[in-house]
């Protein structure tokens, strides 16, 4: 006598070993696993955005810490040295990374939520 087997999973809960481990068997019904691969590479390609969030507010926050280090340079120089100049033109540059990085930070941010949401909704409209 041959007994179904039924398992209740959160997909969104599930981790990444688990779902892949699901994905690669072959006693799932083939628009399951189609299902679960649509939900692995969702989930792999938000962790890929995370990681780039990430690595942008590390590049900030040392460009914060160089912009420090340049003011503290520009009190301790002359105003009329080269070096002055040099150091300022070089804060003027950083600000302006701090800017774009700022925005990209945001939009990238902005970007994540929209693909959590999508996944949330992916996830709620599948009938498995």
């Amino acid at each position: 006598m041959e007994r179904q087997l039924e398992e209740t999973i959160r997909l969104l809960d599930l981790a990444d070993d688990r779902l892949s481990v699901l994905v690669a068997t072959n006693e799932l019904e083939p628009s399951v696993k189609k299902a679960l691969g649509e939900l692995a590479s969702r989930r792999q390609a938000l962790g890929r955005r995370n990681t780039e969030l990430d690595k942008l507010k590390e590049q900030r926050r040392q460009l914060v810490e160089d912009e420090k280090r340049l003011r503290d340079n520009l009190a301790a120089v002359g105003r009329d040295t080269a070096l002055y100049k040099q150091t300022l033109d070089k804060l003027g540059e950083t600000e302006a990374s701090i800017t774009t990085l700022s925005t990209t930070i945001e939009k990238t941010a902005a970007e994540i939520e929209s693909a959590k949401e999508q996944l949330q909704a992916f996830v709620s409209a599948l009938f498995l």
